[in-house]
């Protein structure tokens, strides 16, 4: 009996936020991701599947080939049976060296290609596929089969960049770096016939040569026509960045502002401010906008499946055994209902608001700040709600440099002017300890208390 009435629960939870929002195409409730595995070709310095991946999708259950394809044509079959038509993301380790991929992908594509409205598909790769030609073609006939049936397959590049790459090494050869300049003139060209846009992540080690990185890739885009703003920062929120890395973070936000400013807008206020509000701002200068759910990452607005075992989990960095949410119920080669695990957790993490996590609550930058990584809070402090230090000090280091470049080219007042009032407070908030404390840093989560 305690069995069914969670499994009902977890039912009729999913009923009014995911389900709903599939058929209905409901923001923040309109998205999948289905967890293929955690092999990868690369070995990425700050990666969690790289240092925890046995854990998130332990070996006994990893499925591949036939196997692993025909539970994900399991559950594409129960989706479109129930009229569900959510946006799919494809995450793995490098998706494209797997066959299984490819025949996922046509399998979506083939079980949509009729209804009305279709899917969008989002892929995130490191490319690695163009080293190949045989790949190549592979995937581009997958993209064209796509666009043939209505279906729009977006690759995003998860690629840091010439001068960064070296957070990245190929696990074969290490030291032997087969992205070369030939490498990345493929992928510029790809990405321009394609229009897609490149993912890097800012990453604590190397980050004093994010500057050079960015002008590469500006460059590139200049060459390659791609618009200036197709690229998509995002800071690795781990623990490890050092105080020197964080001040090399501040100075590189401080640069990014001041060039998109001058070099992009040529001084133009409003242009700039479009820029932000509108573009994104590269989306690592955009703390100021609204995502209408209580966290900024998409743990919210996306169901997340791991596929070898059908188990519903918070996302793919927080599928650790303890937090399993929910599993499909398979009978006779075909899913029948849903298992409640943990609905208490599952309701928690569709629901939390990131400003009410320990020492968030009383932060003077709560409406501003990314706040952290579930899975690397977990990591660090055993707990998914709890920030850690240097968490809350790269957070800090963002804003404050952010708000004081926008200060200097004398955006600022514009900005408070457009936000909400209580993000226009947490703005003043930062321009009196830019006054104050001269920009320090805290070296505790302990952040002085709001007004």
């Amino acid at each position: 009996m305690f069995q069914e009435e969670n499994d009902e629960l977890v039912q009729s939870f999913l009923e009014h936020t995911f389900f709903r929002g599939w058929k209905e195409d409901i923001p923040n409730w309109n998205r999948i991701e289905l967890n293929l595995s955690p092999e990868c070709n690369l070995d990425c310095a700050y990666c969690y599947v790289a240092k925890h991946g046995d854990e998130l999708y332990p070996p006994e259950i990893r499925l591949k080939g036939e196997d692993l394809v025909n539970n994900a044509k399991m559950l594409i079959d129960w989706l479109a049976e129930n009229g569900y038509i959510p946006d799919f993301d494809i995450f793995s380790g490098e998706p494209s060296v797997k066959p299984e991929f490819y025949e996922i992908v046509r399998y979506i594509i083939d079980k949509y290609k009729d209804f009305e409205r279709k899917p969008h598909i989002v892929v995130p790769t490191n490319y690695s596929f163009l080293l190949s030609s045989s790949l190549t073609k592979k995937m581009e006939d997958l993209i064209q089969y796509g666009a043939e049936n209505g279906v729009r397959v977006y690759l995003s590049a998860s690629v840091d960049g010439k001068y960064c790459e070296r957070n990245r090494p190929f696990k074969t050869h290490p030291a032997v770096d087969p992205r070369t300049d030939e490498f990345y003139d493929k992928m510029f060209a790809f990405n321009k016939k394609y229009r897609y846009g490149f993912h890097p992540m800012v990453y604590a080690d190397h980050i004093d040569k994010w500057k050079l990185n960015f002008l590469w890739f500006q460059e590139n885009f200049k060459k390659y026509d791609i618009p200036y703003w197709f690229i998509y920062l995002l800071e690795v929120r781990n623990p490890e960045w050092h105080p020197e890395q964080l001040r090399e973070f501040g100075d590189f936000l401080q640069f990014l502002v001041k060039w998109t400013f001058h070099n992009i807008h040529k001084g133009d206020k409003y242009k700039f401010l479009e820029f932000l509000f509108k573009l994104k701002g590269y989306n690592i200068l955009d703390p100021f906008s609204t995502v209408g759910r209580g966290i900024g990452c998409a743990i919210q607005s996306m169901l997340y499946v791991r596929l070898s075992d059908l188990k519903i989990v918070p996302c793919h960095r927080t599928s650790y055994k303890q937090f399993e949410l929910a599993e499909f119920v398979v009978e006779n080669s075909k899913i029948v209902g849903i298992k409640a695990i943990n609905p208490e957790l599952l309701i928690t993490i569709y629901s939390f608001d990131a400003r009410n996590f320990p020492y968030c609550e009383q932060c003077p930058i709560q409406n501003l700040c990314s706040h952290g990584c579930l899975g690397a809070q977990c990591e660090f402090t055993g707990d998914l709600f709890t920030p850690f230090p240097t968490l809350c000090q790269l957070e800090l280091t963002k804003i404050i440099n952010i708000v004081k470049a926008l200060k200097d080219i004398g955006v600022l007042d514009l900005v408070k002017s457009t936000v909400t009032p209580e993000i226009r407070r947490d703005i003043e908030n930062v321009e009196e300890m830019l006054e104050v404390k001269n920009n320090a840093i805290p070296r505790t989560n302990v952040l002085p208390n709001k007004k």
